[in-house]
């Protein structure tokens, strides 16, 4: 042990602690190193370093998800318990679990080349390429994207690129890393996931979904234009019409009105004493069924981190003052109400409140904003002690509130807040 930890503290000050875990040792050097990265923090800053805890948590997350793969089942599958739509039957995730857990390893550290990464991702290119449902298309799309090379390619966003971007099936953007294989498959759930858009301009499970008296909800939206998001950042030419209907439908899902509460997140040249409306989102507004009409914490900063999104797509179009209103409002209702206990205002459904969601889609929005103070609160900070106190031996950090396998989706989900996924995809 003492041999294995003097070669992990080598490893550690020339590579890096996270790499260690990530597939560059053995299993031995591996377990070494959760104890290299606490004496590597002097003793006086152990219970004040707050990053150095959230970097061990990291890693044992990373761990507990390695462990849990299997190459026929991947992380398993995940289904609904209700009958939707135009399928009939409870929605099937065959794919979602592990597509989101690559999207979290990846983010994580873990090297493209890893072996659990390779065979995930052979998992899913030979039984589920181009899934059914919004969900599964979108986190799959990112998946793939940053496993293609999304974090090193250009950002053809910008008035410099934007003509190069591509949409032919077989051949990627000029200048852009993504090997062509990888690129075919990324257009083909761009694709497909475009066509899943309604004409309200938000998305739902399924085409033509009107179940629940929606056509599109602000969760399938969210990721949706996260996917989206990716894909045009790494020069995928997505019509203009795609993000400014998507506009409309989020505007017209936010809260009409709301209490006046003080600015929360800091705006250069704002006057003292500027307020806000607190104004929420619900999961569809003007549903059939009550709860879905209920504003919540989650919905809320989903929608506020959709409408970032979507600033970052128009804003070549210029200034667009009522969404930058809706989103300072958004903002304003999630510093008012900010808990990392539970997901605020929600009512329940039959799956429970979708805790981790809740906080990870306050990292989406903060970081796209790149505020770390939203309403006088440190959403990271609290955030992160939050999950490194629900954080089990084996490295777990299950949510109980959502669907099942709760370790799995509830690790993966903690591990995108922890590593402040949102901002290599997006820009920020």
């Amino acid at each position: 042990m003492v041999r294995a930890t003097a070669v992990a503290r080598y490893a550690a000050e020339k590579h890096g602690a996270r790499a260690l875990l990530l597939g560059r040792f053995g299993p031995v050097t591996r377990c070494a190193l959760l104890l290299v990265a606490c004496l590597a923090v002097p003793v006086g800053a152990r219970d004040t370093s707050l990053q150095a805890r959230v970097d061990a948590g990291v890693l044992r997350g990373v761990e507990f998800l390695k462990k849990g793969f299997d190459k026929r089942k991947g992380w398993g599958g995940a289904s609904g318990t209700g009958v939707y739509g135009n399928v009939g039957t409870a929605y099937p995730y065959a794919a979602g679990p592990t597509a989101l857990c690559c999207y979290a390893l990846l983010k994580a550290g873990v090297p493209a080349n890893d072996r659990t990464i390779q065979s995930a991702f052979t998992f899913l290119r030979t039984k589920h390429r181009t899934p059914g449902v919004a969900y599964e298309l979108s986190i799959m799309l990112v998946a793939v994207a940053e496993r293609a090379g999304a974090k090193s390619s250009p950002d053809y966003r910008t008035p410099r690129l934007r003509e190069n971007r591509s949409t032919h099936r077989y051949r990627p953007p000029k200048g852009s890393p993504i090997a062509k294989r990888e690129w075919t498959w990324m257009v083909d759930l761009t694709q497909k996931l475009l066509h899943f858009q309604s004409k309200s301009g938000g998305w739902r499970y399924y085409p033509k979904d009107f179940h629940s008296g929606g056509r599109a909800d602000v969760s399938s939206t969210q990721f949706a234009l996260l996917a989206l998001s990716t894909a045009s950042r790494c020069g995928y030419d997505v019509p203009m019409d795609v993000f400014r209907r998507a506009r409309g439908f989020l505007l017209s899902q936010q809260a009409s009105d709301g209490p006046r509460v003080p600015r929360a997140i800091h705006v250069p040249g704002t006057a003292d004493g500027t307020l806000d409306r607190a104004r929420g989102f619900p999961y569809i507004g003007g549903s059939k069924v009550s709860s879905y009409q209920r504003v919540s914490g989650g919905m809320t900063a989903a929608g506020v981190a959709s409408l970032l999104f979507l600033k970052g797509e128009l804003k070549h179009l210029g200034e667009d003052q009522e969404l930058d209103q809706a989103i300072l409002d958004g903002f304003a209702w999630i510093g008012r109400y900010f808990t990392v206990h539970v997901n605020p205002g929600y009512f329940p459904f039959s799956l429970g409140s979708y805790r981790h969601l809740w906080l990870y889609a306050v990292e989406r929005a903060g970081s796209l904003a790149k505020r770390e103070i939203v309403g006088g609160r440190s959403w990271f900070s609290e955030g992160s002690r939050f999950f490194l106190g629900l954080q089990r031996e084996d490295g777990a950090i299950p949510d109980p509130t959502c669907m099942s396998p709760k370790d799995v989706l509830g690790t993966a989900t903690a591990l995108l807040f922890l590593t402040r996924a949102t901002k290599p995809v997006s820009g920020g």
